[in-house]
């Protein structure tokens, strides 16, 4: 009794995670567009989601460390990935744009930006 109350209760715990799996970025900036353009009120707010984009734009931040601009298919920038992993930038940074990706990433607070913030990524 005691092994499948403790098997659902890590399912329930689990259950959040799994619906934040593979999305794309149009779907979840659609979701901040809806939300006010602010992560505050979103679920997916400091939680790792996995999405596809495609890489726009690829420069630094005031770090050093790679940025990189994501967007959609027709070049709308939808936002921007950073992370503090040495291995994972520069998978980052050797992103060339144009090239589609598929990232898991930390929604990061963002509010009246046109762009979703993401950062700790890791490109798939």
């Amino acid at each position: 009794m005691k092994h499948t109350a403790l098997i659902a209760l890590t399912l329930g715990l689990l259950a959040p995670l799994a619906a934040h799996a593979a999305q794309d970025l149009p779907t979840l900036y659609q979701a901040y567009e809806e939300a006010g353009y602010s992560t505050l009120s979103m679920e997916e707010l400091n939680q790792t989601v996995t999405f596809t984009a495609v890489a726009l734009g690829v420069s630094s931040n005031l770090q050093g460390e790679p940025l990189i601009e994501a967007g959609d298919g027709q070049g709308n920038v939808l936002a921007r990935l950073t992370t503090d992993d040495a291995q994972q930038a520069a998978k980052l940074g050797a992103l060339e744009e144009g090239a589609a990706f598929t990232a898991s990433c930390t929604l990061q607070f963002s509010s009246g930006t046109d762009y979703l913030s993401f950062g700790d990524c890791a490109i798939k």
